[in-house]
């Protein structure tokens, strides 16, 4: 089976993706933080986890939303497969109501090894990057080769902190 089919499979019966041939699957939990004072709108700003595999996305209103004094945080998980090359980012795109105006997204670069394996949280992070455009695209572009990319991050962007699971799959 191949993974696409095993993930399409396993998220429709409500359970976690696993590699094929492994009866271990990797989630990988994530978790947005930012200031209740930013402006939000949770149906057009989607998450998306890239990888050489693909690209697995969910908007902000399906996670799971949790309030922490002056912050609110945004909770998910999808699940990882090893990967040949390491190469992985988290990427939050907002969608303005008008598409002609370019989208914008904070871009996460993440240090998870080509196979992964189970890790505590990390230390909260603020994006490597912003990007006007489709950087799902271009994320594995160098960045001296990519248009569009900014380093200059405002101080109300998201905040990122993740960790990796490991789930017997029975």
């Amino acid at each position: 089976m191949t993974r696409a089919f095993l993930t399409l499979m396993l998220v429709c019966s409500g359970g976690s993706a696993v590699s094929a041939g492994s009866d271990v699957a990797y989630p990988f939990k994530f978790e947005l933080r930012v200031a209740k004072s930013v402006r939000l709108n949770v149906t057009n700003t989607q998450v998306s986890l890239v990888a050489h595999h693909g690209e697995d996305a969910t908007f902000l209103w399906a996670c799971k939303q949790t309030n922490d004094g002056e912050l609110v945080i945004f909770q998910r998980d999808f699940v990882i497969f090893s990967e040949d090359k390491p190469q992985r980012g988290l990427i939050v795109t907002t969608f303005p109501a008008d598409v002609s105006q370019g989208c914008t997204a904070q871009v996460f670069r993440l240090s998870i090894p080509q196979s992964p394996e189970p890790t505590g949280w990390s230390q909260w992070q603020r994006p490597n990057y912003l990007e006007l455009g489709a950087a799902g695209w271009t994320f594995f572009v160098p960045d001296s080769k990519a248009k569009n990319r900014s380093t200059n991050i405002p101080s109300d962007c998201f905040q990122l902190r993740y960790r990796i699971e490991a789930k017997k799959i029975e």
